[in-house]
Formats: structure tokens, C-alpha cells, sequence
């Protein structure tokens, strides 16, 4: 059975679709975000509300509202937001809103409980890389609640039993000035690939999304980098957890 809990539902205007949300899903797709995205789950003859509201509003853990005019005009996009509405409000879900060409003053009061959250603001032009950052910042966040070990500083300082090239450069790492964030960066990318290379990489067991998060950062940037702490913030969840994955779980499934 599916594990929607992982799942991130996109709602939106079908208007808005070419101009924003498709940069988004790429994003996100790049970043191994398991996305449910209308074009990827339905087909014709299928039944929108058993799959668009039940499925995707429904079930998944996380949601993310592109809420714009055309957002607020749409029948649907509301039915979907009333859903999530209900389900944040029972701590059943996280919710990611957006802001597209739409000041906050302009949130009808239907909508006001999004205005609530943190949000971002994009245009035609801006944002939706940021946006995913975000994204999956938040979700390897998730991910940590159930590691040992949240941050490098507690793996350095532990007992663990790494290889000693992993152990060396995550120790330099926590050396270096926090201003630092290219050299930063590099140092755990170079961890990263010991491990990859060194070992059984399955990503499927785990999730997609603290190995993307290195993959994308070096095939779209070759670490000449400019980036934000949440870049590195969101690298760091990801060692944690790849740490969390080949040292920790597959060593105690061994024994």
C-alpha cells in the first residue's frame, strides 16, 4: 500500500499551471520530492474527486497552495484548500503556501488562516528554486525526528564508528566559520561521495531526497556556489540522515 504520508499534494489554478507551478514541480522533482501532481496521478475518464480530493487532498502529509487570483476564483482550488484547512487544523498535515502575484493584503478572509503560516511571495520570474529549499528543508527535517543523531556537531562528538576519511572532513567541518559556506558545502559533499562510493546506495529504502539534495547541488552548480544557509542547512539534515541510514540502521539490522 502507498505511503502518502510522504506524498506532497500541489493545489493550484489550473490557469496558474504553466507559469508557476511546473517550474516548481521540476524543483521538486530534482530534489526527490515524492510529488502528487494531477498530471502524474490522473488520466481521463478518471474521478476527480476520488483522486484530486481524496486521494491528494486528503491523504498526503504535506500540501502546497499556490494561492493567487486565479487560485481564489477557482471552485475547485477552494474545495481542495477547505480539505487542507480541516486536516492542518487536526495536525494532520503541513502546508506550504505561496503567494503568486498576490500581496497579502489581497488574501480573502476565507483564506485567512494561510496567512497565519510563513509564506513566500513569487512572480513569473522569482522564487520557485527558493520555494523548494524550503521544501525539502523542512521535510528532511522530518525525517531527522526519527535519528539518532540531528547534527553533525552530535555525530562528531559521539561514539559512532565511522570510517575515519567520513569522520576526518565532518570534523574539519565543524571547524571551519559558520560564514563560510562554500568551504562548508564542499567538505560535505566530499563526505557524501565516500559514502556513495563506498557503499550500497539504495535510495529507494530510505528517501530520494538527502541524496538529490547533493546531486543537484553539484550538477547545476559544480559547488561554485551562491547559496543561503538554507542550502546548507538543508545539506546538513541530508549527511545526518545518510549517516542516520548506512552507519546506524543497516549496521543494527546486521546484528
Amino acid at each position: 500500500m502507498e505511503d502518502f504520508s510522504k506524498k506532497l499534494f500541489i493545489c493550484f489554478s489550473a490557469k496558474d499551471r504553466y507559469n508557476i507551478v511546473q517550474p516548481i514541480v521540476y524543483h521538486l522533482k530534482n530534489y526527490g520530492v515524492n510529488v502528487w501532481y494531477d498530471r502524474y496521478e490522473m488520466v481521463m475518464g478518471d474521478d476527480r474527486f476520488k483522486k484530486n480530493i481524496e486521494e491528494g487532498a486528503g491523504k498526503c502529509g504535506y500540501a502546497l497552495i499556490v494561492l493567487s487570483q486565479n487560485t481564489i476564483d477557482s471552485v475547485c482550488a477552494t474545495e481542495e484548500i477547505n480539505i487542507l484547512k480541516s486536516r492542518y487544523n487536526k495536525k494532520e498535515i503541513i502546508v506550504f503556501p505561496v503567494l503568486y502575484e498576490l500581496k497579502p493584503c489581497d488574501i480573502p478572509p476565507k483564506f485567512g488562516w494561510i496567512s497565519n503560516l510563513i509564506f513566500k511571495e513569487v512572480n513569473r520570474t522569482t522564487g520557485t528554486l527558493e520555494i523548494c529549499n524550503h521544501i525539502a528543508c523542512k521535510i528532511t527535517n522530518d525525517i531527522l525526528d526519527n535519528c539518532r543523531y540531528k547534527t553533525i556537531e552530535e555525530i562528531v562528538n559521539s561514539n559512532l564508528n565511522l570510517p575515519k576519511p567520513i569522520k576526518s572532513l565532518l570534523e574539519k567541518y565543524t571547524k571551519i566559520d559558520n560564514a563560510n559556506l562554500n568551504s562548508r558545502i564542499a567538505l560535505l559533499y566530499a563526505a557524501y561521495i565516500i559514502i556513495v562510493e563506498s557503499y550500497n546506495l539504495d535510495i529507494a529504502v530510505l528517501c530520494e531526497v538527502p541524496t538529490k539534495a547533493f546531486e543537484r547541488l553539484f550538477t547545476e552548480t559544480l559547488l561554485n556556489l551562491t547559496v543561503d544557509y538554507r542550502e546548507l542547512w538543508l545539506l546538513e539534515n541530508s549527511m545526518c540522515i545518510l549517516i542516520e541510514y548506512y552507519f546506524i540502521s543497516c549496521t543494527e539490522s546486521k546484528m
